[in-house]
């Protein structure tokens, strides 16, 4: 009996790429056949959006002087002066923001008029300054 080594052929190390390559192409030939299809205009209402707020307030400052005269941002008012002006600060942006400073010597009647006036004509936000 004579033994023989039978020969083996050795194994492939590479893998076989043809048919990846024709996976990849029909793949290829699908999405770009489906593409079109998706692209399709969708007929939408959008809402529209409200105009921004101003980001910041008006800000005003009262000062009241000894003497009892007011000024508003520096400049010196009368009472009725102060009061319409304070009525338009409102009128333009209903969130103004007052700051309200007397001198040391200031009477506090000046300053609780101030604040009353204030009140009254619509300012919410008032503000104790020393």
């Amino acid at each position: 009996m004579a033994f023989s080594a039978s020969v083996r052929a050795p194994a492939i190390a590479e893998m076989n790429m043809t048919p990846l390559v024709d996976v990849m192409l029909v793949l290829l030939v699908i999405f770009m056949v489906s593409t079109p299809m998706l692209s399709r205009n969708l007929q939408a209402t959008l809402p529209q959006a409200a105009p921004p707020s101003p980001l910041k307030p008006m800000q005003l400052r009262v000062a009241v002087g000894s003497d009892g005269s007011y000024r508003l941002d520096d400049r010196p008012l009368g009472n009725q002066e102060l009061w319409e002006r304070l009525e338009a600060a409102v009128a333009a942006d209903p969130r103004v923001v007052l700051r309200v400073s007397a001198s040391g010597d200031a009477d506090y009647q000046g300053m609780v008029t101030v604040l009353s006036e204030a009140r009254a004509r619509g300012i919410a936000n008032i503000g104790i300054q020393p």
